[in-house]
């Protein structure tokens, strides 16, 4: 039985070429020109890169639920790392945080303590 692998370019190769191409990448120097993995030569470096993004999404395509739910949101996703980049700055009182991260980061919120 031959087991195959599908290329993102919708192109297939044997098992045993994929893994030869695999090891044939790490052993290259990362600032080595490549031909033919795009329209122009590419570095083995960026190459090796978007080959283990491919390896990841198909593991990560497995897993239920994956892509679902409001985290998956692109503004979730933003005002997580915006909140991010609040919370790692030393000293600074934060004036808003998401929801999910009020009640944990309540002590660093700027507290108004009269209401008018």
């Amino acid at each position: 039985m031959k087991r195959y692998i599908t290329l993102p370019n919708g192109n297939a190769c044997s098992l045993p070429t994929y893994v030869k191409a695999w090891r044939t990448l790490k052993a290259a120097r990362p600032e080595a020109q490549i031909e033919g993995w795009d329209h122009f030569a590419t570095e083995a470096g960026e190459i090796l890169r978007d080959m283990t993004f491919g390896v990841h999404d198909r593991i990560n395509r497995h897993i239920p639920g994956y892509g679902r739910g409001r985290k998956w949101s692109s503004d979730w996703q933003r005002a997580m790392i915006q909140a991010s980049d609040r919370l790692n700055t030393p000293r600074l009182i934060i004036d808003w945080l998401p929801t999910d991260l009020k009640k944990r980061f309540a002590h660093r919120l700027r507290v108004n303590l009269v209401d008018f």
